[in-house]
């Protein structure tokens, strides 16, 4: 049996998706437990023959088509409700909305560049952060080595644009020390953190470890200039 497109919606939020299914009460399941916690009663679901045409393709349904049949999007870049009375209203064609129902939607070609720029600024300004705070640990432990895996003391950082201009708001790099016995220490830098005074990274590590840091850290070349355990 072929699979047909059904419109499935959650009922309060009116939120939901076009699933493709060989019946109504299989697009209202898959519908149900992605918007209701799978209480189906908590959906509508209804016939969408306009899209049966995805049912086999590669590709989700375009974002411009499910718009041009009542649907509306939220721009990924400026925020607006993309729908076509907002396309009518600022000029800008149907076929130029870019994405699909689960991607990233943007109203034209304009925000979807300066996204990418934005997103290509913070990325640079992020890992410039984290190369500066590993200078500063080496400066401090020339010969730690940073924890690089996929877990939670991967090295990170977050930038964001605040006020016409990009502040990165939170760094972490982490590494591994000698009578380590819980987790690596970690030299962070958190601009909402401090609330007065200038911001200044500091060194952090568990408090099973705080003592076996400390050991570590004083028979080095100097001392540890700020150090705060935590559980």
């Amino acid at each position: 049996m072929a699979l047909k497109a059904y419109s499935v919606l959650e009922n309060s939020e009116n939120t939901g998706a076009i699933y493709f299914a060989e019946h109504d009460i299989v697009a209202r399941r898959r519908g149900a437990n992605e918007y209701a916690d799978g209480d189906i009663s908590y959906v509508t679901c209804r016939r969408a023959p306009w899209a049966d045409e995805w049912a086999n393709k590669d590709e989700d349904v375009p974002a411009a088509i499910m718009i041009a049949n009542g649907w509306h999007f939220e721009c990924s870049d400026c925020g607006a409700r993309i729908d076509e009375d907002y396309l009518y209203e600022e000029d800008l064609p149907l076929d130029g909305v870019i994405g699909t129902q689960r991607s990233l939607v943007f109203c034209s070609e304009i925000c979807e560049c300066e996204f990418k720029l934005h997103k290509a600024i913070r990325r640079n300004r992020e890992r410039r952060m984290i190369d500066v705070m590993k200078s500063l640990v080496l400066k401090r432990f020339p010969t730690v080595e940073f924890s690089e895996a996929k877990d939670n003391w991967k090295p990170h950082a977050h930038a964001e644009k605040r006020n016409e201009s990009w502040q990165v708001t939170q760094a972490v790099v982490s590494f591994a020390f000698p009578g380590m016995k819980i987790a690596p220490a970690s030299y962070r830098f958190d601009l909402d953190h401090h609330k007065i005074g200038p911001v200044k990274p500091y060194f952090t590590c568990c408090f099973g470890d705080k003592e076996a840091f400390e050991t570590w850290a004083d028979s080095d070349a100097s001392r540890v200039a700020s150090l705060e355990a935590v559980a």
